[in-house]
């Protein structure tokens, strides 16, 4: 653990930024059965602000343990203005999501011309969510480095592997390639490849002709049945449906 008197050498919104990843990892331990260092606790709860919490006894195990000092790393969020991700896994060393927590199967994702960043974010997110190893992104697709892709990414850009490529060299890799996209075979009813990128077209005018055609010659098309008036999704909405098919049959398999 971090020493506590390097802790409160740091400023304060730093010290307490390193508190809540501290905390964090207390948790992980404790669900993985890992006792606790309860002294190095009691310590921690010393050099917080006065107001963050009133109680700072803690149960010595337990799930009491580990909801009480969840409740104190929420407090500090709220005392930092920290919007909060609670079920992330987080690397302590590093205070990124932990990579080699994460399954990771044979699915890639190429996107072609997606326009708004935030929709380039939340698609990294739920690739990370269903285990992707890879995200390729047209030239024209902002990069998942944007201020506004990050913050709907919230870290999956970081660990989550991705690379600028034109269409045509998605043909040079030896995985099959379908395409997300009208008029194609429900998905409940699709046969997901083992492995496979799938091509994910524009917020506007979907995928371009030139990737439809590389798709029909090759695995097909999946469409998302719908029943609203609009008959219309979001096209991070759309991809996180069909992540969850292809990530349900892989594990099935």
């Amino acid at each position: 653990m971090f020493p506590i008197e390097k802790l409160k050498k740091l400023p304060e919104k730093t010290r307490l930024r390193k508190i809540v990843l501290i905390l964090k990892a207390m948790e992980i331990e404790l669900y993985s059965g890992k006792p606790l260092d309860g002294i190095y606790l009691d310590n921690l709860m010393e050099i917080l602000p006065g107001g963050i919490i009133n109680q700072r006894e803690y149960p010595v195990s337990g799930e009491t343990l580990i909801r009480k000092i969840n409740n104190t790393r929420h407090l500090i969020r709220k005392y930092l203005n920290m919007e909060p991700a609670e079920w992330d896994i987080v690397d302590f060393k590093s205070g990124n999501l932990d990579e080699k927590k994460r399954i990771r199967l044979p699915i890639r994702v190429y996107l072609e011309d997606i326009r708004s960043p935030y929709n380039v974010g939340a698609i990294f997110r739920t690739a990370e969510a269903f285990g992707a190893e890879k995200i390729y992104l047209s030239p024209g697709t902002p990069l998942p480095t944007h201020q506004r892709a990050t913050k709907t990414a919230r870290g999956a850009e970081k660990i989550v592997p991705w690379k600028t490529e034109i269409l045509p060299d998605i043909l040079k890799k030896d995985y099959p390639v379908f395409a997300l996209e009208l008029g194609g075979i429900p998905v409940e009813d699709f046969s997901f490849p083992e492995k496979g990128i799938v091509l994910i077209g524009s917020e506007e005018l979907g995928l371009s002709p030139e990737a439809l055609s590389i798709a029909e010659s090759r695995y097909g098309r999946v469409s998302i049945p719908m029943g609203g008036a609009k008959r219309s999704l979001n096209v991070s909405v759309a991809f996180g449906i069909l992540m969850f098919y292809w990530f349900s049959r892989s594990l099935r398999r």
